[in-house]
């Protein structure tokens, strides 16, 4: 042990733990003419640490809290920034951009679903709306990796766990690889950076009151009938469809009538395309039916002999879209004329309307028929406008659908008000205005339907709920599904199901789900909130100028907790860690961190010089097991290939002949370290197919060796011995 102690009080020695694990307080510069906000400018030092260490970073700050910003804050460090995100954000990102005086690149989801990104490789790369790229099986999340796999990767997103608690490790994969699987609690707390705003006590953002639930008129009939008819016969790679096709056409007659009628209409033409094909002795599959299409009612048949190959046994094949076919176009027919439900959508509206004289109100719903059905009938009551995918429209007629935002929420976008005859104060819309766009205008948030996800929800009331709201608080109303469809889809549980698994997983907003008991803090339960918990308190050590001693000098102190135990902060390779111990029992944990710090507030105490030797050689055994086990590779699990990999470059060597096993030597210890070294989804991906190439051995081994070239895009697995840097002794 060489560690020499340096006596201090308490308060000096809590002062060098915050800074160690907080790091220098945050000078930011303006950022163009953008003068960050506190609580932006302090996630700049832990996104930085999060880059160096893991290679990424997630910002998952609740919506509204200004990530964009933060982010360009970021990216001025770096030369090759490209930000990717949803195409609708290309250009918020374009104004940003020029607000902050920079200049990067913007490639969008959509596109490079469909084609290869061409440009130079980036320094950083930005995924905004990061939740676009959480499933693996894509094309489009292959290709995000390998944009990632020489630059340090920043992912933005309020949402990132939509379904599942593998939506997040997903997402850390792109730069993590497989040990995104494997993180510890202080680990994910570091490349993962959420606040809450009620926590970071910003300005500007309105709190949201509980949402107000509103019930619809039922048809048990309808959802009978529709949970009812034949199943239908899928496309030839489209799998068996059966009774997710009924329920999907349940979930758009939750939305609306309207919704339910157009669903129908597509059902009729895709079968009578299938018709077609089959009629022809022809089984078409998912792209091959794209060559049909239909629009405005209208169906266009192609030539299925030139767009399918032959299908067997089509007569059988035929009798089951006829089936289905028959069945919905009677459906259909009879259900035609049917609106009432629809009429009370646009009742209640005109209800919060009434109540609320001079509240904007932005409504959100999944299907543009549902927006379409409701325009029509409240258009007439003025200052009404819808926007789609297809575009905006007023009573007048159509409009962009920049004109449209700006005539609705003028202040949020730093324009001239418009005259009053122009002005929106009811904006009708589908989600595609969910992301990325700022309604701070409004004040109420009406969701007209019930998404499958909450994080859907989530974003829809933070188009409102941001910074440079005028509102001190934002009303949330939502329509209920009928409730014998709920008896069948059950909508609402499994939104707070999904609710529930991300508040567990980063963290949510207060305002779901739906049922208003239900709405309970997040309080700690989440790492990020258990992390936020623990800054909040280090931050209240914090001392402008706090002194730093030299690397072998330990700042020590001792309190009067009621209890032994100890705080211990260092680092290993530059990353800070906290080491806590109470009642014998030595731990990293955050709850744990949490609870030491709250004892290491205790008043100042004395302590004997044999107490601190102890203290001191029980972290000297902890830090030794710790660096045994990463030596040898215990601490972080390989991955089984990652071993099969290291088994046969360990059996290449060994199995040489004399006269080539000094000159391969070389190039296998830098194959070993690349096999042994952590990697993202794109390397690692590479690494799995070099497994069980069967190359010659000279070129299989160049081959990995050649990934050490490779810029770093992160500290090793293995990352030193642990080095004490403060202690404070609590004492009984």
């Amino acid at each position: 042990m060489d560690w020499t102690l340096k006596i201090e009080s308490a308060a000096t020695v809590r002062a060098a733990i915050a800074r160690l694990m907080l790091g220098d307080p945050p000078r930011e510069p303006p950022l163009g003419s953008i003068l960050l906000e506190p609580h932006q400018a302090s996630s700049i030092e832990p996104i930085l640490g999060a880059l160096d260490q893991f290679g990424g970073a997630l910002l998952c700050d609740q919506v509204g809290m200004g990530k964009t910003f933060v982010a360009l804050a970021i990216a001025r460090r770096f030369q090759r920034v490209l930000i990717v995100g949803p195409a609708a954000l290309d250009t918020m990102w374009g104004e940003a951009l020029s607000r902050a005086g920079l200049a990067a690149g913007f490639l969008s989801y959509e596109r490079l679903s469909r084609s290869k990104y061409s440009g130079e490789a980036p320094d950083l790369l930005i995924l905004d709306e990061a939740h676009h790229a959480r499933n693996p099986a894509t094309l489009r999340y292959e290709r995000i990796s390998r944009l990632a796999r020489e630059a340090r990767v920043l992912m933005l997103t309020a949402t990132p766990v939509h379904n599942r608690r593998g939506d997040l490790a997903a997402l850390l994969s792109i730069f993590l690889g497989s040990r995104a699987d494997n993180l510890t609690e202080a680990e994910l707390a570091r490349c993962v950076i959420r606040r809450d705003r009620a926590t970071a006590g910003i300005p500007g953002i309105p709190h949201v009151e509980p949402v107000i639930s509103l019930d619809l008129p039922d048809d048990p009939e309808t959802v009978s009938r529709l949970m009812s008819l034949p199943p239908p016969l899928p496309v030839r790679d489209g799998g068996s469809g059966g009774s997710l096709v009924n329920r999907g056409l349940l979930h758009q007659w939750c939305s609306s009538e309207a919704a339910l009628r157009d669903a129908l209409r597509r059902r009729v033409a895709s079968a009578a395309a299938l018709t077609a094909s089959l009629k022809a002795g022809r089984y078409p599959s998912a792209v091959e039916l794209r060559a049909w299409t239909y629009a405005d009612g209208a169906l266009q048949l192609g030539f299925p002999e030139l767009l399918a190959p032959p299908a067997a046994h089509a007569g059988a094949l035929l009798e089951a879209v006829v089936s289905h076919s028959t069945a919905v176009e009677k459906f259909l027919k009879s259900y035609s004329d049917a609106s009432r439900i629809d009429e009370a959508r646009a009742n209640h509206l005109r209800s919060i309307r009434r109540e609320n004289p001079e509240a904007k109100i932005v409504a959100f719903a999944q299907y543009s028929s549902t927006i379409a059905v409701l325009f029509r009938r409240i258009v007439v009551d003025g200052q009404a406008a819808m926007l789609t995918a297809g575009g905006a429209w007023v009573a007048g007629g159509r409009l962009s659908r920049k004109e449209a935002i700006d005539r609705f929420a003028p202040r949020a976008n730093r324009i001239r008000p418009p005259t009053q005859a122009e002005a929106i104060e009811v904006l009708l819309c589908t989600d595609l205005l969910s992301e990325g766009v700022n309604l701070q205008d409004a004040g109420i948030v009406f969701h007209l339907d019930v998404p499958w996800t909450a994080a859907r929800m989530e974003q829809r009331v933070g188009r409102i709920a941001r910074m440079g709201s005028s509102h001190p608080r934002i009303s949330v109303y939502q329509l209920r599904p009928p409730a014998s469809a709920e008896a069948v889809l059950r909508i609402e549980a499994l939104v707070e199901r999904k609710w529930n698994v991300a508040r567990t997983s980063v963290g949510v907003n207060s305002w779901l789900p739906s049922r208003n008991e239900r709405n309970i803090c997040e309080a700690v339960s989440s790492i990020p909130a258990r992390a936020d918990r623990l800054r909040t308190l280090l931050e209240r050590w914090s001392t402008p100028d706090a002194p730093a001693d030299s690397d072998r000098i330990v700042q020590a102190a001792a309190v009067s907790a009621g209890q032994t135990g100890f705080i211990a902060a260092g680092c290993i390779r530059n990353s800070p860690l906290l080491l806590t111990c109470r009642a014998g029992t030595l731990s990293i944990d955050l709850d744990a961190q949490a609870d030491a710090c709250v004892l290491a507030e205790s008043p100042d105490s004395v302590a004997g010089a044999a107490d601190f030797a102890a203290v001191c050689a029980m972290i000297e055994r902890w830090a030794d097991q710790s660096e045994a086990m990463e030596s040898a590779g215990a601490a972080v699990p390989t991955p089984m290939r990652r071993k099969a990999l290291l088994d046969r470059i360990d059996a290449l060597v060994q199995n040489s002949p004399p006269h080539l096993r000094a000159s391969r030597a070389p190039t296998a210890a830098i194959a070993r370290l690349v096999a042994m070294t952590p990697h993202g989804a794109a390397v690692e991906q590479e690494l799995a197919a070099l497994a069980n190439a069967p190359a010659v051995d000279d070129e299989w081994l160049g081959a990995i060796a050649a990934l050490d070239s490779l810029p770093p895009v992160g500290q090793p697995a293995h990352c030193g011995k642990f080095q004490l840097r403060a202690l404070l002794v609590f004492t009984t």
